[in-house]
């Protein structure tokens, strides 16, 4: 369903009650809970995602008992040696033998009421509990191998929740990440807020009638899976109907389609207004879609005209949540 905006925007997103809840790594709020005694503040999340966003804070590394300040920890590749089988563990620095990576597993698993409920998290970038990209590993000699690790906690958040939507603090700085993970995190919030409420198979169909477009930006591939899923709806149950649409949806999502896969999903936008515009609109139009194209615009020109379009379309057109996302207060997309 689009994202609409009424009057009271700012008082709703002022209240817990309606904003999302999302996982998000202690030290980004500021919380003087690293291992040096410091932390990592996002201004960026506190003063801006806070507004929509209900954080629930962790840091898996004072949760599972150990001091501020304490000793520096690094992924270690135990099973380089014979470089057939990774088995990367969490060992301090100044002691190898002790080892958090168990401890920092468990804890995921003892967080599972917590983390059913949350629509998205936001992870400390680098860290060996919390990086969820690209972390440096280690050979037991202290020679770096290469960044391709995740923390030992967000590894076992994102086993446990495939299609929850996760990112880095680091990354958010990045317009296109950023944009692309606040608008998965609406998407899955109101996802689930259907799931969860027991749908019917024309339920799952219609929210999917709604999100077209928006999977269109992002994966033409997986625009079509689910649209070939969704054909066949009466020959699943339910239960692995809504599991299999939601799988393909939020992987779909994960991509960044640019400027080539919003341009296409505009231009089919467009082609539903061909019979309410005229000659000199629709010339207009497509000027501003080809000039986003060739990145002269951003993607909130086109889309302000879209919008300025929609009373006279159907309403098809009118619920496709590509054309507001997100709140329009967050300026997201006007940076890509």
């Amino acid at each position: 369903m689009l994202y609409t905006l009424s009057m009271s925007e700012q008082n709703t997103s002022s209240s817990s009650a309606s904003r999302i809840p999302v996982g998000i790594s202690r030290c980004l709020l500021g919380e003087e809970v690293r291992y040096n005694g410091g932390h990592k503040l996002s201004r960026y999340c506190r003063d801006n995602l806070s507004h929509w966003f209900e954080f629930r804070d962790t840091c898996p590394e004072v949760e599972i008992g150990l001091p501020v300040p304490r000793e520096a920890m690094r992924l270690v590749d135990t099973g380089a040696p014979n470089k057939t089988q990774r088995n990367i563990r969490v060992l301090e620095i100044s002691n190898p033998e002790i080892d958090h990576t168990e401890a920092l597993i468990a804890l995921a698993e003892k967080k599972k009421d917590i983390l059913d409920r949350l629509r998205g998290f936001i992870f400390m970038q680098n860290s060996p509990s919390c990086g969820a990209f690209r972390v440096k590993v280690y050979h037991p000699n202290g020679n770096s191998l290469d960044a391709k690790g995740r923390g030992a906690f967000a590894q076992r958040v994102i086993q446990q929740y495939p299609n929850l939507p996760i990112e880095e603090a680091g990354r958010l700085m990045d317009a296109n990440l950023r944009e692309n993970f606040v608008t998965r995190v609406f998407l899955y919030q109101e996802w689930r807020e259907l799931k969860d409420n027991s749908p019917s198979k024309a339920d799952i169909i219609n929210f999917h009638s709604g999100q077209k477009y928006l999977l269109m930006a992002k994966s033409q591939r997986h625009y079509k899976l689910a649209g070939k899923l969704l054909a066949r709806a009466g020959k699943y149950p339910i239960k692995t109907l809504a599991n299999r649409y939601e799988f393909i949806l939020m992987d779909g999502m994960k991509r960044i389609g640019g400027r080539k896969g919003n341009s296409n999903a505009l231009q089919h936008m467009q082609g539903y207004l061909k019979k309410t515009l005229n000659r000199e609109q629709k010339a207009e139009l497509t000027s501003l879609i080809e000039s986003y194209r060739n990145g002269e615009v951003p993607l909130i020109a086109p889309l302000i005209l879209l919008r300025h379009y929609s009373e006279s379309a159907s309403q098809y057109y009118r619920d496709q949540s590509f054309l507001k996302p997100h709140p329009q207060s967050l300026g997201l997309l006007n940076d890509i």
